[in-house]
């Protein structure tokens, strides 16, 4: 009897340190508007890497390069699907962001436009003053590079349950289309 309690005990320990232990998800990205590339970077704990790579453009849509010999070709017409596919924003928790600009005089207003943007957006997804950095260089010329590091949090619970939540709504919808199609 004591080995079995001990088996029960261990086991919805582990489930639950494994539902509820936080995951650390850090991004690094840069854009340059002059070469036109989108680099980016993603990794766990800041030091196992998951993805990373660049997106260009091509005919007709983006190409996203992940190695030397592999791109993801995503056309235009597929990006709207491929946006309603999942929501991440409310999966994750925004933890740090610091965001650097390099930019000429005539992209000055509107970048300072994104700057508050992105601090409030911070903010409201309840970032805290220390854990965000903005910087604005003015060079000149025209030139355009933004890169933004920022660190997201999650955990297995809140991913399970938001996908559970996302496979529901899309069978209710599947249902509905079915019932539909079966009274016409």
């Amino acid at each position: 009897m004591d080995r079995l309690f001990f088996i029960v005990i261990v086991t919805s320990l582990s489930v639950a340190v494994l539902l509820f232990f936080p995951i650390y998800i850090k991004t690094d990205m840069h854009y340059d508007m002059n070469g036109r590339k989108f680099g980016f970077y993603i990794s766990a704990y800041g030091v196992i890497k998951l993805l990373g790579g660049y997106i260009a453009t091509y005919q007709g849509g983006l190409a996203v390069h992940v190695s030397d010999k592999k791109a993801i070709l995503i056309p235009y017409s597929d990006l709207n699907n491929e946006r309603k596919r999942f929501s991440v924003i409310r999966t994750f928790r925004l933890k740090t962001l610091n965001l650097t600009v390099e930019t000429g005089a005539e992209y000055l207003i509107g970048i300072s436009f994104f700057q508050s943007l992105f601090r409030i957006i911070f903010f409201v997804l309840g970032g805290k003053k220390e854990k965000i950095e903005n910087n604005l260089w003015l060079t000149d010329g025209d030139v355009l590079r933004v890169s933004i590091d920022f660190t997201v949090r999650l955990n297995v619970y809140i991913l399970l349950k938001n996908l559970i939540k996302y496979l529901k709504a899309r069978w209710k919808e599947l249902w509905l289309k079915k019932i539909k199609k079966s009274t016409i």
